[in-house]
């Protein structure tokens, strides 16, 4: 009786978790490239509220330059005033990786690359990251997880 009993509790424990339907068509690759696109022309608007607006709340943000990660979206924004005040430029990414997860969720990941100011020269920046999109309640994609870091070094001989 103990087993039915708790068996019961686990189904309808599992039936709560059950995703609400969707009013949309499941995402494809095609549009989870445009709209990781779309989000990451934001990044080089010079404007962190842009950058910011294309993150959930609640997103979880490691940023290639702090050593720990972040849900707080005042230091979130701080992070990205940091990011836009080196006036990044030039922006692409070489080597995309999509990967459908589900019907309202998808991973982008790969390599960007882009420029920055700093004093009168223009380096060239390589990141790698991984972002994952979810699809709102209202329809609007929102990064719900980032991961950014920079390449580790060649090995010295």
């Amino acid at each position: 009786m103990r087993i039915w009993i708790a068996l019961s509790v686990g189904l309808v424990g599992l039936a709560g978790c059950k995703q609400a339907p969707s009013d949309h068509a499941p995402v494809t690759a095609a549009e989870a490239t445009k709209v990781a696109e779309q989000a990451e022309a934001n990044f080089t608007s010079g404007n962190a509220d842009a950058v910011m607006r294309q993150y959930a709340d609640g997103a979880v943000m490691f940023d290639a330059t702090h050593p720990g990660f972040s849900i707080d979206r005042k230091v979130q924004a701080g992070w990205a005033k940091d990011f836009v005040s080196m006036k990044p430029a030039d922006y692409h990414v070489p080597d995309r990786q999509i990967q459908v997860v589900g019907p309202d969720a998808f991973v982008s990941s790969g390599t960007e690359v882009f420029t920055i100011a700093a004093g009168t020269a223009r380096p060239q920046i390589s990141a790698r990251f991984t972002d994952v999109f979810q699809r709102q309640s209202d329809g609007s994609w929102k990064i719900v997880h980032e991961h950014v870091s920079l390449p580790p070094q060649p090995a010295q001989k």
